[in-house]
């Protein structure tokens, strides 16, 4: 999906609809800006809240991690990692 967009006044731009439903992005959300050689790449970033419910249950069983622990398996998961 490739889309044009303009820059507005203070380096604004706007996302298109068709964009921010594919990703579910919506007001309020943190995106990440990664600048490449060639471009900008804008991802996604998870909020802790959005991890809501991933501390409780695994296999069925009650499970109790840290932070840290969820959030490496989370990052992992993101990259495509296994283990």
């Amino acid at each position: 999906m490739d889309e044009i967009v303009k820059v507005m006044a203070r380096g604004l731009i706007a996302l298109p609809s068709e964009v921010r439903k594919k990703l579910g992005v919506k007001e309020g959300d943190i995106l990440k800006v990664e600048v490449k050689e060639d471009g900008v790449v804008l991802r996604k970033e998870k909020r802790i809240y959005d991890l809501k419910g991933s501390l409780v249950r695994e296999g069925g069983k009650t499970v109790q991690k840290s932070f840290a622990e969820v959030l490496a398996e989370e990052l992992k998961r993101k990259r495509g990692e296994k283990g």
